[in-house]
């Protein structure tokens, strides 16, 4: 049996991936794998709603699982402290996003990646440790992204435990991406306040002149209308891994600009143009408001320019499929 370790009632991109993951599982060989959830709220519903419909009934909690050589133990890598309780299954560690693991390692690391006074607060509470060594022994390491397999690799791992396993962003994005390339657009920009809200504040006080809409208290219908209505999505957040909204934004028709933070840095994680790539440094300002300006003006012609960022996208979960098989089930 495979268990996928989840945090209960939660909803982000990494926990889509692991129920992503048990979903998939499930379809190549039945009744192979289950989300073991911990942290929940209620034993009775320790899942989100909105992502129950991956797994069904294949769910159980983290004190059910038996502790077996035959068995699989798929850990987040924000809680790669759990492979202590495990002294016999085979670990595999879900590097899904590198900066969310940073967070919470090392004093050095809590400091650089959480400030000073996160890194104190961690340490006082003992909450933080070092936790390199549990990453290094563990059986496999799955990358959702190259910034995560570029990682593992200055981590000096051996790259016969390390595997692509990345994922693919919701149907509903993708079954309705022709149409939505069709709509008309709005002159405005989108963008996510819950990710590098200090610099795009300093982005949309040099632009008043433009209209910017936060992604923010919406449900998964009001985001996809937005997406779909708009001609620029922004991202100047730290891109832990590879992020789901860049894609769902270009997916919708939209134009990405991103800074060069995290995933952002590598073409295979964000595949698009270094010219819709910037440092976010003040020098940079007018220059990022000068592309997304042309990107409004002239969106017929640059709205091109992310074709083959689409035509990747629309493999994904294929290619999803495909690693899944070749990891888990051959």
């Amino acid at each position: 049996m495979i268990y996928v370790l989840c945090p209960g009632n939660f909803k982000s991109g990494g926990p889509e991936l692991l129920h992503q993951l048990v979903y998939q599982l499930n379809i190549l060989k039945p009744k192979s794998a289950k989300i073991a959830y911990f942290d929940y709220s209620s034993k009775e519903h320790p899942y989100n709603p909105e992502l129950v419909d991956y797994i069904k009934d294949n769910w159980i909690l983290i004190e059910d699982i038996k502790d077996s050589s035959d068995n699989i133990i798929v850990f987040p890598e924000m809680n790669v402290d759990k492979l202590k309780l495990f002294k016999h299954s085979q670990k595999y560690i879900s590097s899904i996003r590198v900066d969310n693991f940073l967070y919470t390692n090392k004093f050095r690391d809590m400091k650089k990646y959480g400030g000073l006074i996160h890194a104190i607060s961690w340490k006082i509470k003992r909450r933080g440790y070092n936790k390199d060594n549990l990453v290094r022994n563990a059986d496999l390491h799955l990358c959702q992204s190259y910034y995560a397999i570029d990682f593992l690799k200055k981590m000096n791992i051996k790259t016969s435990k390390i595997k692509y396993l990345s994922d693919y962003i919701n149907d509903q994005y993708l079954k309705n991406s022709s149409e939505a390339l069709k709509k008309a657009k709005k002159d405005v920009v989108l963008y996510n306040p819950k990710k590098g809200l200090k610099f795009t504040k300093k982005l949309i006080q040099a632009s008043d002149d433009l209209k910017w809409e936060p992604l923010i208290n919406l449900t998964n219908e009001e985001v996809l209308d937005k997406l779909e209505h708009s001609k620029v999505y922004v991202d100047f957040g730290n891109h832990p891994g590879k992020d789901r909204f860049p894609r769902e934004a270009v997916t919708c028709g939209c134009c990405v600009i991103t800074d060069k933070k995290g995933s952002a840095k590598f073409k295979e994680d964000v595949f698009i143009g270094d010219e819709y790539k910037f440092a976010d440094t003040d020098k940079n300002i007018p220059y990022i408001v000068k592309k997304i300006k042309d990107c409004i003006l002239n969106y017929s012609e640059r709205s091109k320019d992310f074709n083959e960022y689409r035509e990747r996208i629309a493999k994904e979960k294929q290619q999803f499929i495909s690693d899944c098989n070749n990891i888990f089930i051959n």
